[in-house]
């Protein structure tokens, strides 16, 4: 599947748990196929994720995005209504949410090396 706004485009991966959705942002080019992933392999976390929770007759919608990718307020607007566009049960119910803009300032990494 695919995220496209304006013209960038990327890959998403979609998980299901009962109603609830769990959206992943990323470039599909950067991640290691099954027998690449020997020895010395990096991974990639992606551009973010978002998560859609169904609560009764509401829905909360959280999660975290890189702002080196959604820089703008028009782009993170347009993964939530991807997301909502996911779960038609998301129409005309109450949503409040609470999306973060991240700036990578460092990681934790094994890689099987050290």
């Amino acid at each position: 599947m695919k995220f496209e706004f304006k013209n960038f485009s990327c890959d998403v991966d979609v998980f299901y748990k009962d109603q609830d959705i769990v959206v992943r942002f990323y470039d599909g080019s950067r991640e290691q196929t099954e027998n690449e992933i020997v020895n010395l392999v990096i991974v990639d976390p992606g551009f973010g994720y978002l998560i859609l929770k169904f609560k009764g007759d509401a829905a909360l919608l959280s999660g975290y995005l890189d702002e080196v990718v959604f820089r703008s307020d028009e782009m993170v607007e347009a993964a939530i209504q991807y997301i909502e566009g996911l779960a038609t049960r998301s129409t005309n119910i109450y949503m409040p949410y609470h999306i973060a803009r991240i700036k990578e300032t460092s990681f934790v990494e094994y890689n099987g090396e050290y």
